[in-house]
C-alpha cells in the first residue's frame, strides 16, 4: 500500500508473499508483506460493472461475523510453497490449542491451493493435500474455533501479467482454474459445519487480477460454491491489498445476506512496515506514540471504512453487511512499545465498530509475529495489547531444532523466554 517504484514492482511478480509482493530474509524465506502503495488513499471510482442495489438483510453474516470476535492468522504455514518452507510450519495441535486457550475464537488459515492443484484441466487439487488441510481442520474444531478458510498467494493469476496489466489472453484459463479449484474445494468441505468453516474466496486482488477480473471471478465462483454450501458464510477481500478504499469497486452476490467483506488494515506504512516497504533502522525506528493526531486517523480509516460499506451496500438489518478485518500487525524494528500502542489502538477501534478481527500472525512472519519459534520467546507487550494474558505463555512450546530466521530486532526485556527442561525434552518435535 506504500508507494513504490516500478523498478521495486517487477521483481514481485515472481513470487509472492505473505499479504501480496514479498521480501525474504537471508535464507530465502519469504517474510513480509510488500504494498505497491495504500488502498486507504487512493481514490477509487465507482466500478463501470457496478449497479445500484437493493438493501438486503445482512443479518445472517453479521450474527457470524459476532461469533468470529477475535482471531488469529496462521500464516506462512498453507500459503507457503510447501507447509514447512516459510518456517511457521507444520501446523501442530499444541499450537491450536494454545490459540485457543488465550482465547482466540477463530484462525484464519490461508492455503496456496495454487501449488496443490494441477495447471492442466480439470485442475486437480493433490489428495494428501485436501487430506493434511482436513487434519488440521480437525485441530481446530477439537479446540472449538472457527475457521475462516481462503485461497492464498494463487500467483499463477497475480502474476500474470504483460507490459505491467493483467494478461486478458490468459484472463479465461486462470478464471476457469479458480473455478474448478473452489468447486472441489465446496464438494470435500461440503459437510463441514456451517457454524465451523467459513470460505473466503480471493486474498488481496492485484496486479494480474484487475478489480474488473475480481468481480467476474466473485460472480462466477458463487453459483459454484452455493451448490454444496448453500448456508454457509462466504467472506469478500477488497481489490487492491484488501485496502478499505476497494469497498467501493466490490460487486457482490445480489440478495445474499449470509457474506462479510473483509478488509485489511496496516496503516501508516512506515510504522507497520519497516523492514519490509522500507529499512528497519533499529536506532531510529518509526514510532508510534498514540497522539490525538495519530489516533484520529486511524478513527477516520474505520469511520469512513463502515460509512463505504453502507454506502454500496444498504442493508435493512441494523448493523449493516458485516465486516472483519482479515489482516492488521507491525512488524517489529526496535519498537514494541509503538507496536502495541498501535495494536492497542486499533484493536479498541475495531471493537467500537462491531468488527471481528484475525491478527497477522502467530509465528515467523517477519517481525508481525508475537511469537519467536526459533528463541522460543514471547512479545508480552504485543500479547497485552490483543488483551491476552502473558502468564498463558508460560512454559509453552520446546526451542526449534530447525534454523529459523528472523528479521525482527526485538527489544529483549519484553519477552518471556518459555524454554525449560521439560520442554527441551521434545525439542526434536518442532
Amino acid at each position: 500500500m506504500k508507494q513504490k517504484f516500478l523498478s521495486q514492482i517487477l521483481p514481485c511478480m515472481v513470487i509472492f508473499g505473505l499479504c501480496g509482493c514479498s521480501s525474504s530474509d537471508s535464507d530465502g524465506n519469504i517474510v513480509g508483506p510488500d504494498r505497491k502503495s495504500s488502498a486507504a488513499e487512493e481514490p477509487i471510482e465507482s466500478s463501470s460493472s457496478a449497479k445500484e442495489v437493493t438493501p438486503v438483510d445482512y443479518s445472517k453474516g453479521a450474527a457470524m461475523n459476532k461469533k468470529l470476535g477475535n482471531g488469529i492468522n496462521f500464516g506462512n504455514t498453507f500459503d507457503a510453497t510447501c507447509e514447512t518452507c516459510w518456517g511457521a510450519g507444520p501446523v501442530k495441535p499444541e499450537q491450536v490449542a494454545l490459540m485457543a486457550k488465550l482465547g482466540f475464537k477463530t484462525a484464519r488459515l490461508p492455503v496456496r491451493w495454487d501449488e496443490a492443484a494441477s495447471k492442466e484441466a480439470p485442475y486437480t487439487i493433490k489428495p494428501e493435500y485436501i487430506a493434511r488441510i482436513k487434519e488440521v481442520l480437525g485441530y481446530f474444531k477439537d479446540n472449538n474455533m472457527r475457521v475462516m478458510m481462503n485461497m492464498h498467494h494463487h500467483a499463477s493469476f497475480l502474476n500474470d501479467m504483460v507490459n505491467g496489466m493483467p494478461n486478458e489472453a490468459n484472463a479465461e484459463y486462470n478464471l476457469t482454474r479458480v473455478d474448478s479449484i473452489w468447486a472441489q474445494i465446496s464438494r470435500e468441505f461440503k459437510d463441514y459445519d456451517n457454524d465451523f468453516l467459513l470460505f473466503e474466496l480471493f486474498n488481496e486482488p492485484v496486479n494480474g487480477v484487475s478489480s474488473d477480473l475480481y468481480n467476474t471471478m466473485i460472480q462466477r465462483t458463487y453459483p459454484i460454491i452455493r451448490k454444496h454450501n448453500p448456508g454457509r458464510t462466504l467472506v469478500y477481500n477488497t481489490y487492491p491489498w484488501g485496502g478499505y478504499a476497494g469497498i467501493k469497486k466490490l460487486v457482490l452476490p445480489e440478495n445474499d445476506g449470509n457474506v462479510i467483506i473483509d478488509v485489511h488494515y496496516y496503516e501508516p506504512q512506515l510504522l507497520t512496515h519497516q523492514g519490509h516497504n522500507t529499512k528497519c533502522d533499529v536506532n531510529n525506528p518509526v514510532k508510534w506514540l498514540g497522539s490525538r493526531a495519530e489516533k484520529s486517523k486511524i478513527s477516520t480509516d474505520f469511520d469512513n471504512m463502515r460509512a463505504y460499506a453502507d454506502a454500496r451496500f444498504p442493508a435493512t438489518n441494523p448493523e449493516g453487511i458485516p465486516i472483519t478485518i482479515g489482516e492488521f500487525g507491525v512488524s517489529t524494528c526496535n519498537n514494541l512499545d509503538s507496536k502495541a500502542k498501535w495494536i492497542e489502538f486499533v484493536v479498541e477501534t475495531m471493537d467500537s465498530h462491531d468488527m471481528s478481527w484475525q491478527y497477522w500472525a502467530f509465528t515467523s512472519v517477519g517481525g508481525f509475529e508475537f511469537y519467536n519459534k526459533k528463541s522460543n520467546t514471547w512479545e508480552v507487550s504485543t500479547l497485552e495489547a490483543l488483551g491476552i494474558d502473558p502468564s498463558l505463555v508460560e512454559g509453552q512450546f520446546p526451542p526449534s531444532s530447525a534454523s529459523i530466521s528472523s528479521s525482527s530486532s526485538t527489544e529483549s526485556s519484553s519477552s518471556i523466554d518459555t524454554s525449560s527442561s521439560e520442554a527441551t525434552s521434545s525439542s526434536s518435535e518442532e
